[in-house]
């Protein structure tokens, strides 16, 4: 009974703290594919020199919540929950 609660806690400890990675350097990521767009355009070189920040952004929102939340449910829904909460919070910032 206190090894499954204290797992499913350290689970969602593990979830929020994974999202507010996520978030700080999905961000930095998504501001490197603007302004890079705004300096070439779309193009090969844009595509070849943001294929980084763009496999980071899609492993990060989509690909690992996905494979957490098939672990656990509650690390992947504190996942979730943080990732949203602190990307509303900065974007009211920004």
């Amino acid at each position: 009974m206190f090894d499954t609660v204290l797992s499913q806690i350290l689970y969602g400890m593990s979830g929020f703290f994974f999202a507010i990675f996520a978030c700080r350097y999905g961000r930095l990521a998504a501001k490197k594919i603007k302004t890079s767009w705004v300096q070439k355009g779309f193009s090969l070189s844009f595509f070849l020199s943001m294929l980084p920040a763009i496999l980071f952004l899609l492993i990060t929102i989509f690909i690992f919540p996905l494979l957490l939340y098939t672990k656990t449910p509650v690390g992947g829904f504190v996942y979730f929950a943080t990732y949203i909460f602190f990307n509303m919070k900065t974007n009211q910032n920004s």
